[in-house]
């Protein structure tokens, strides 16, 4: 019995592993560029394209990208730097052109019913800015939303008594769009203007604070134990922000 019982459950781990390997492949958007991207597939009904931050693609992206197909979505973790040779860095940021994130959102729609954006930090503004264009383009189709992990979408850090400023396609943006946000986060006390600003362009904003947590809580070298454990479960709170789409959908305009 106890064979029988460790054979049924070595199956189980491996199928499910096998269930969520990862395939590389590149994905043509413009002439002679190619982005590389990871794919965990888990089927044709909802796709995750997870872009980088500033920080570019870490392992503990690719480690909860696997987690989320277990959960049954496909998840791209693309490098959008790689694509263009680009070091990885904030100021890389500014020579990703939308058109990059539109091109990937389009291959994405070609075997993909839902789609939902998620990026982190300064990647926030690729995301919104692919979405853009990508919806300009194709009227007729829509996205899911978006999942932002502490996202920066402010033009500079503003100095002490200075209002904060916000990047344009802030208030350009018009999506579902759930953040995710650490109380000991930096940013934590604009989300409030950061929400009116995406309202502007008629987003429908849901925050959820997470706390004790700081930016990049799930992959810190320093992180503290509480901020590990939390960062163990990412996919969970991915989930339950993707879950929390339609209804912010159902409230637009």
């Amino acid at each position: 019995m106890k064979f029988l019982r460790a054979l049924f459950w070595a199956f189980w781990f491996g199928s499910t592993l096998a269930f969520a390997a990862p395939e590389s492949k590149s994905i043509l958007v413009a002439p002679n560029v190619e982005i590389p991207v990871t794919r965990y597939s888990a089927g044709k009904q909802s796709l995750i394209l997870w872009l980088p931050s500033e920080i570019g693609v870490v392992q503990a992206e690719h480690d909860t990208a696997v987690k989320l197909a277990r959960r049954g979505y496909s998840v791209w973790v693309a490098d959008l730097f790689g694509a263009r040779f680009l070091p990885v860095a904030p100021s890389s940021l500014d020579e990703i052109p939308a058109a990059d994130v539109a091109g990937l959102i389009q291959a994405a729609a070609q075997k993909h019913r839902k789609i939902i954006l998620l990026s982190s930090g300064r990647g926030a503004a690729i995301a919104l800015g692919g979405a853009q264009q990508w919806q300009a383009q194709h009227p007729a189709q829509s996205i899911a939303g978006a999942v932002l992990l502490f996202p920066n979408l402010l033009t500079g850090s503003p100095e002490a008594g200075e209002e904060a400023a916000y990047l344009p396609i802030t208030r350009q943006t018009h999506l579902p769009i759930a953040i995710l946000q650490g109380d000991k986060s930096p940013w934590h006390w604009q989300l409030d203007a950061l929400k009116q600003q995406l309202e502007q362009g008629g987003s429908r904003v849901a925050i959820k604070t997470l706390p004790g947590m700081r930016d990049r809580f799930y992959f810190r070298e320093n992180a503290l134990p509480r901020e590990r454990e939390l960062g163990d479960r990412l996919d969970a709170l991915i989930d339950d922000a993707i879950k929390s789409l339609p209804a912010l959908k159902r409230k637009s305009p």
